[in-house]
């Protein structure tokens, strides 16, 4: 069996763990695939120190990548898994599959002052939001040739796990679907 690995990528409070849990559930009730695991790779780097240093600024770790794709190759030699990759990041690694989630950046924005995000973090991830970074890192990422980008905005969840599925079933690619510049360049300043 050939082992898959999906990313899921988008800047924070777009609903990438949501999202990749209920995936998870998803393609395991899918004789397509095989068995999945779920991978937080926040969790993951942290639990494991997969990391080269603590912004203490931006409270967030600065990921060594090299120690994460030696992790994750591990899990699928040891365990012969699929993997669904959850993180902002996980667009940079060595993935068959990648799935872009976009939401609305006012949204994005109150999710994240929920989750107590200094100001500083929030302006960093809504402008990454809006200037499509996730995007373009997993368009610049040429080991992967399937990226599909999804606006969650408005979506529920169960939709937007049906359409993944149905994208990476039949092997789509979909980007440049969402242009937050035009209406939400004042939150740049």
């Amino acid at each position: 069996m050939i082992n898959i690995k999906i990313a899921i990528t988008g800047t924070p409070g777009v609903g990438k763990s949501t999202v990749s849990k209920l995936l998870v559930k998803k393609l395991n009730n899918t004789e397509k695939f095989g068995n999945f695991e779920y991978i937080d790779i926040t969790d993951a780097v942290k639990e494991h120190k997969l990391y080269s240093e603590k912004d203490e600024k931006m409270d967030s770790y600065v990921v060594d990548f090299q120690k994460l794709g030696n992790y994750i190759n591990e899990i699928v030699k040891s365990k012969s898994e699929n993997l669904v990759i959850d993180g902002h990041v996980s667009h940079l690694l060595d993935v068959d599959y990648i799935v872009v989630l976009r939401c609305n950046p006012e949204i994005v924005s109150n999710r994240l002052k929920d989750r107590n995000y200094c100001k500083d973090k929030v302006k960093e991830n809504v402008a990454a939001e809006i200037l499509d970074v996730c995007l373009i890192g997993a368009l610049d990422n040429s080991n992967c040739k399937y990226v599909y980008e999804l606006d969650t905005t408005y979506k529920n969840v169960s939709s937007i796990v049906g359409e993944i599925v149905d994208a990476i079933t039949h092997k789509k690619t979909k980007y440049g679907i969402v242009n937050w510049l035009d209406t939400y360049f004042y939150m740049l300043d």
